[in-house]
């Protein structure tokens, strides 16, 4: 047995397990939040908690809380339309080049602002043979598709076997060209990133058909230094690693420690991606952040920060509507040829159209 492997076996996993490092007030309130969501921490994480501190940005991540109970109106069981863009089980086609595939359900740490949560949170089964079958068949049938995400769950939890049933199965589609894959294992489990995985990985890309990990670092308290190895042996492979997360209120919801962490990814060779405005999951309401304050914190980010370390703040639709840009408005209409622009530091500079 592997080391990520004794790790996953002695993650957190119950509420007596939680106990011995947080005391818990309401045990019959945290197993209801427990019945709609499963508990599971990393040793990893759990040592970069600081369990004194109500208010630890990775405590408030992973360590359940009754907050999780209070249901608002808009808030979906599927905010962003997995299901309705579903045309064979553990596929999702919303937009035209690329599909979601569903690896797994199963995830080393689950993070209690989760948007998939129905499904990460129970023991919900992965795809058989067959389902698979069915997705080379779907992805043969739709020439269209160069793109496929394996998400979950986490795909980097499957056994490196099970992967590489994945990777042959889909490079055997001539039209796939690229094979995403979104997962927090080199955030929560980086003994996973072992040397094993990375020739795998780096044997199945190559110049015109590469493979990308996108990371979910939201904390700079998350990057210790087994997450910055990991990080290295991946991108020492030639393997392209993007980073994207939720806007969290309490966690992240500050251009500072934005600031930090933007920077301490991209010296760690990983593109910042995405700045999600987090989805309407049911008993997430308190980790919301009003998007108003998302665009000011983006703006306060704007020229201070170099454009090579600043993400792009969006919002998936609900319903499964499309991913949206979420920006401040720089651009104001003067004229039908004149244009007044904001600039970074807040000075208004006029711009003149050509002549037509």
């Amino acid at each position: 047995m592997q080391q990520w492997q004794i790790e996953l076996q002695n993650c957190v996993r119950t509420l007596d397990e939680l106990e011995q490092y947080i005391p818990i007030e309401n045990k019959d309130h945290m197993r209801e939040v427990l019945a709609n969501m499963r508990l599971s921490i990393t040793p990893h994480t759990l040592r970069l908690i600081d369990f004194k501190n109500p208010n630890d940005p990775i405590l408030l991540m992973c360590v359940p809380s009754d907050r999780e109970l209070r249901f608002s109106p808009e808030e979906l069981t599927d905010p962003i339309g997995d299901e309705a863009k579903s045309p064979i089980p553990f596929l999702t086609h919303r937009y035209p080049d690329r599909v979601l595939v569903y690896a797994t359900f199963f995830c080393s740490l689950f993070c209690r602002f989760c948007f998939r949560r129905t499904k990460t949170g129970e023991a919900t089964p992965g795809p058989s043979a067959e389902d698979r079958d069915r997705i080379v068949a779907y992805l043969r049938a739709h020439p269209e598709v160069d793109e496929v995400i394996l998400t979950g769950g986490d795909p980097l939890t499957l056994l490196d076997e099970q992967l590489e049933d994945w990777f042959s199965r889909l490079r055997s589609v001539s039209t796939v060209s690229r094979i995403r894959i979104h997962t927090r294992v080199p955030v929560n489990l980086p003994s996973r990133i072992t040397n094993r995985l990375v020739e795998l990985l780096r044997r199945y890309s190559d110049a015109t058909h590469p493979m990308y990990i996108v990371t979910h670092f939201n904390h700079p308290n998350e990057i210790a230094p087994e997450n910055v190895e990991a990080i290295a042996k991946l991108v020492d492979a030639g393997i392209v690693v993007h980073n994207q997360g939720p806007l969290l209120r309490g966690v992240n919801d500050d251009s500072v420690i934005l600031e930090m962490l933007f920077k301490k990814l991209t010296n760690m060779r990983v593109v910042p991606y995405y700045l999600h405005q987090l989805d309407l999951a049911k008993g997430t309401n308190h980790f919301r952040v009003p998007i108003e304050r998302g665009i000011e914190i983006m703006r306060e980010l704007q020229g201070r920060v170099t454009g090579i370390a600043l993400p792009r703040y969006v919002i998936d639709l609900p319903g499964g509507k499309g991913k949206v840009p979420l920006a401040h408005r720089y651009v104001k209409k003067q004229t039908d040829s004149a244009y007044q622009i904001e600039s970074p530091f807040g000075e208004f500079v006029n711009y003149t159209e050509p002549e037509k």
